[in-house]
């Protein structure tokens, strides 16, 4: 009994392996208006495979965070420079973190089928 539920255990390990999405990079645009350190906090929290680099040529993509008004923008670019994805304008930036890591993480996840 003991055996079969090591192989059952260790056959979850490798399906649930298989579906994370693999580390990607982002680089930060120079004229962005948010810190290094709070781009890395947010993908930390909502998408911890998501790196932010300093390194543009090793980047998967380009953030560009901008604030008007109070309100938070975020564009996703990637690396050839066309734009992927844009947020609105909102108080939040959770709200920004959590879409561009789903759209990251989407892409991920085609490129490994």
């Amino acid at each position: 009994m003991k055996c079969v539920l090591r192989v059952v255990a260790t056959f979850v390990s490798v399906v649930l392996l298989a579906q994370t999405p693999g580390t990607k990079y982002v680089v930060l645009a120079p004229k962005s208006y948010i810190d290094t350190a709070t781009v890395s906090e947010g993908f930390a929290k909502y998408c911890p495979n998501v790196v932010v680099t300093e390194n543009a040529s090793k980047a998967d993509y380009v953030l560009e965070a901008l604030k008007s008004q109070g309100l938070w923008h975020f564009a996703l670019f990637n690396k050839d420079g066309d734009l992927l994805m844009a947020t609105h304008f909102t108080h939040s930036l959770n709200d920004h973190f959590k879409s561009a890591c789903k759209y990251i993480n989407a892409k991920a996840r085609q490129h490994n089928c």
